[in-house]
């Protein structure tokens, strides 16, 4: 039996602008597709795009409290491990909307870590925390 990463993995960026695009009716069967997705680890063609697009637009649909914490731990833990791909800051975004203070907790314990690219996106987070508190 194939693993929904594996089906993932075969998604090309046509197939996946449909399923970003099913977002923009707040498809239920495609939010959930999109949260599995965005958990997967799949390194597809367009692939790091497509979570990029579907963090902008799953901040416009309604989401199970389950769902937002399986995005924001997924996408957390990859600034935590440092295995992150391109327009990271969009999933990033998504967590400043839907969980500020779980972002903010994380990039601080980041820090310290010797991974520069982690440090700097974890100090972009933080630069939100004061910005955010005065708005």
């Amino acid at each position: 039996m194939k693993t929904q990463t594996s089906n993932f993995e075969s998604l090309d960026k046509g197939e996946l602008i449909a399923l970003c695009d099913r977002l923009l009716t707040d498809d239920s069967d495609a939010v959930e597709e999109c949260v599995a997705f965005i958990e997967g680890e799949t390194m597809g063609l367009w692939h790091g795009r497509a979570r990029a697009m579907m963090a902008r637009r799953l901040k416009h649909c309604r989401l199970s409290q389950s769902q937002r914490t399986r995005v924001v731990r997924t996408i957390l833990d990859r600034l935590v491990s440092g295995r992150f791909s391109e327009q990271f800051k969009d999933q990033l975004r998504f967590v400043l909307h839907v969980a500020p203070e779980r972002a903010f907790t994380v990039a601080r314990s980041c820090q310290g870590t010797a991974a520069e690219h982690v440090r700097r996106y974890a100090t972009w987070i933080l630069s939100h925390e004061t910005h955010d508190r005065c708005a």
